[in-house]
């Protein structure tokens, strides 16, 4: 079953970018559309070209039309409408394998570029609900075979200028933005007071920075620019991997290469250091790339995504300098914080008139990076002001927040909100004058940083694989212990004891994890569920509604919240809500099989059993091939389960028998809620 709410026009898809086009605070979607594929027996039979290799016909990009793309814009009740043709943006000359939004002008709107194979590059410069095709003058309208996008101000000139993956023989390019160049360049960081006289231009300088000609031989995919080391200036990934097959292979491969890992020397030229790490300097046949701070220790680590070998996750060890990390909260039309911040900057300004810009907007290839705007911030002791320019908003500015901290922001409040975590404990170190300290403050903190993720590993692994959650809960209480705000050690504390009976336990993690971190959709949702299941009075299912409906608003993609929503709803006995409701999680979940479930009884209330039996088939449909009967053995299965409540009705289309006769698949559900709203309302 298909989401509805987008258009299926036929197509070869690749690479998609979510961005507010049109500044409404609803994230619109562009979708790039790699060929128009014709299939053709006679086809497979012929050979082309390609730098003098011979490869098969229907593996050439260039024996295809350009497909067409698509600008799927938000209609903010939950359908989309291509809207590519009438803003003149479907670029379909274009063989499309990546775009990025970003605002390259300042001028308060998300530019559109587009990376295309064998065909022109495409720059859509947004106009305000129009886009002008300003490629050609711009001078970014690369013939070249492009693939990979990052955007970052490299040299810390106040614009953001951008990195362009290619294919073998056509090196990358870095695009240099010389838009406050020509601008009567703004205060440091770049500035909307710009007078906007002259165009926008960019200039290819790779060669001149060390990114050109070393890319001859390689085939570019995933990039980004992140500042590894800390020192202020931003570093830059790229993920390689050969497109052609490796003649010395036996059986045939396509050429593996190794990554490339360049450090920035103060914007003067980039250096390729992969080669001092083994592990980056092995051969892969790399694609997708993105970075994160996965440990929480505040510096950006490194994963890559091989072709049909896996991922590869490096942990940074190489931040010397101090840093700070920010995440955005930005408000949707209905004033909701549940955004990302993307579109929006945050310029930290240092002592010195240092400022270091960085705005939420990466996609590399297929792949994205965490939405936590990173900062190096070298031996700077703090960061005297933070400009946040929040896009389709105003703009909010902070004084004095320290280095080494993570910080929340949401658009509107007057106060940043510091997080607690590993990243933020600076351990003291006491020594004897004359006496050398057991180990410095960065060797503390890594010691404990392992000896957190090795608990927390074992607590996953009891839980998951050897299925003792008393074990479990025993090795997340360690791993809290040093580190008491972990979000994934609270929330599975809180899961665990379902099947223990310490029902406490699980109220009082959820707490914590809701005030930490008042945009964890997961923590309202338990929490409502934990509500309804215990439900003994109106007021417990009123404070169950409140808790999924604000884990719905959070994120309404996640049908969980709806679905329980839809359970509390049959409880308090309104029929016509509970349907609404279930409806709406189906429609979005093919596989939500309380859903289909519920509804059938709801049919089956208002005395259409025709109905009722079509809704159990596709619970039948919903619960997938392998499913089978409560009860029925399965060769091999001799342990005995136990239950856990996992809703207030679970129990019911789990022990369901198979049988699509309404009066019998749904006696017990009906007995049940009938004894409910007796006792919930005596």
């Amino acid at each position: 079953m298909r989401d509805t709410r987008f258009p299926e026009p036929a197509g070869f898809w690749t690479g998609v970018s979510w961005g507010d086009y049109d500044n409404d605070r609803a994230p619109d979607l562009y979708v790039c559309g790699y060929i128009h594929y014709v299939v053709s027996d006679a086809d497979r039979k012929t050979s082309s070209m390609q730098i003098g290799a011979k490869v098969p016909f229907t593996l050439n990009p260039a024996s295809f039309n350009g497909g067409t793309n698509l600008l799927l814009r938000n209609n903010r009740d939950g359908t989309f409408t291509d809207m590519a043709a009438a803003l003149n943006v479907q670029n379909p000359q274009g063989r499309s394998l990546g775009a990025l939004w970003h605002d390259f002008d300042l001028d308060g709107r998300l530019d559109l570029y587009v990376a295309n194979d064998i065909s022109d590059n495409i720059f859509f410069r947004n106009t305000g609900g129009r886009f002008e095709d300003i490629s050609h003058p711009a001078l970014v309208a690369d013939y070249r075979s492009a693939m990979g996008l990052a955007v970052g101000d490299y040299d810390r000139d106040g614009d953001d200028d951008m990195h362009v993956t290619h294919w073998v023989a056509q090196e990358n390019a870095l695009y240099d933005n010389t838009w406050v160049d020509f601008n009567l360049k703004p205060p440091a960081g770049g500035s909307s007071a710009a007078t906007n006289k002259y165009p926008l231009r960019f200039m290819d300088i790779s060669d001149m920075k060390g990114l050109g000609q070393i890319a001859l031989p390689y085939v570019g995919w995933g990039t980004e620019f992140v500042d590894f080391d800390g020192d202020g200036w931003l570093d830059l990934a790229v993920a390689n991997g050969n497109t052609l097959e490796d003649d010395e292979s036996s059986p045939k491969k396509l050429k593996p290469q190794e990554t490339f890992l360049f450090w920035n020397r103060r914007g003067e030229f980039f250096h390729n250091i992969a080669p001092l790490h083994p592990g980056l300097s092995e051969k892969h046949n790399s694609r997708g790339l993105a970075v994160a701070d996965f440990d929480n220790d505040g510096d950006m680590d490194l994963a890559i995504a091989d072709l049909g070998e896996g991922v590869r996750l490096f942990r940074n060890e190489m931040q010397a300098g101090h840093w700070l990390k920010i995440r955005l909260r930005s408000r949707n039309h209905r004033g909701d914080a549940t955004g990302f911040g993307d579109g929006s900057t945050v310029i930290a300004h240092l002592a010195g008139g240092v400022a270091l810009r960085r705005s939420v907007s990466s996609v590399s290839y297929l792949s994205q990076s965490s939405r936590t705007l990173h900062f190096g911030l070298g031996p700077a002791p703090k960061v005297e002001r933070v400009e946040i320019r929040w896009h389709a908003g105003g703009t909010n500015v902070f004084e004095n927040l320290d280095v080494d901290a993570s910080y929340e922001i949401i658009e509107g409040d007057r106060e940043p909100r510091k997080l607690a975590g590993i990243g933020n404990q600076k351990p003291e170190i006491r020594s004897t004058p004359g006496v050398a300290p057991a180990a410095t403050a960065g060797t503390r903190d890594k010691l404990r940083l392992l000896d957190f993720w090795n608990k927390q590993r074992a607590a996953m692994n009891a839980m998951k694989v050897e299925k003792d959650n008393v074990k479990a809960i025993g090795l997340f209480r360690e791993a809290l212990s040093l580190d008491p705000a972990h979000e994934d050690s609270l929330y599975y504390l809180a899961t665990c004891p379902a099947s223990t009976g310490d029902t406490g336990v699980r109220w009082a993690t959820l707490a914590v994890l809701k005030r930490i971190s008042p945009q964890s959709q997961r923590a309202f949702a338990q929490w409502g569920t934990l509500c309804a299941i215990a439900a003994k009075s109106p007021a417990d299912l009123q404070a169950a509604e409140e808790s999924l409906a604000r884990a719905h608003a959070i994120n309404p993609e996640e049908t969980g919240a709806l679905l329980i929503l839809g359970e509390v709803a049959l409880l308090r006995g309104d029929h016509k809500l509970a349907d609404e409701r279930l409806a709406a999680a189906c429609r979005t979940n093919p596989k939500a099989v309380g859903g289909f479930f519920l509804r059938g009884y709801l049919a089956w209330k208002r005395g259409n059993d025709a109905g009722a039996k079509k809704l159990l088939e596709e619970t039948r449909t919903a619960l997938g091939k392998e499913w089978q009967p409560k009860g029925a053995t399965s060769e091999g299965d001799v342990k005995q389960k136990q239950h856990v409540e996992k809703t207030p009705l679970t129990r019911f289309w789990e022990s369901w028998d198979g049988s699509i006769e309404p009066a019998r698949a749904f006696a017990g559900p009906d007995e049940h809620l009938q004894s409910s709203l007796r006792a919930l309302n005596p």
